[in-house]
């Protein structure tokens, strides 16, 4: 009987372990979600991606003149640049005017 009572317990604390595990979840805006990609043999051409579907428009700024407007990315979960000229650019993922990540992107062909 006492066998069988042990065993019971450590199932019962197997299910427990595995409880608590499921039970954390990760946050869905965390920076590391979010990725850029350059094309190596493609100089100038970098692909974005994030996890976070609520992301509502990416933001870039750059260092040397290059304007690029707010790209507005509702439901997307990627989006490819091309054509990026020499420079460093800073990429901002957004939810509303909420910054949740930034990632930087050198680009020199």
């Amino acid at each position: 009987m006492s066998q069988t009572f042990i065993k019971i317990a450590c199932i019962a604390l197997l299910f427990s372990f595995s409880s608590v595990s499921f039970a954390h979840n990760e946050d869905p805006k965390d920076p590391k979600k979010v990725s850029v990609i350059v094309d190596e043999l493609k100089p100038g051409f970098a692909t974005l991606s994030w996890v976070d579907t609520e992301i509502t428009s990416i933001r870039i700024n750059s260092n040397n003149g290059q304007v690029i407007p707010s790209i507005p990315v509702m439901d997307a979960t990627s989006l490819h640049l091309n054509g990026l000229i020499n420079g460093t650019y800073e990429i901002s993922f957004l939810i509303g005017d909420k910054v949740i990540a930034t990632e930087n992107l050198t680009v020199n062909k």
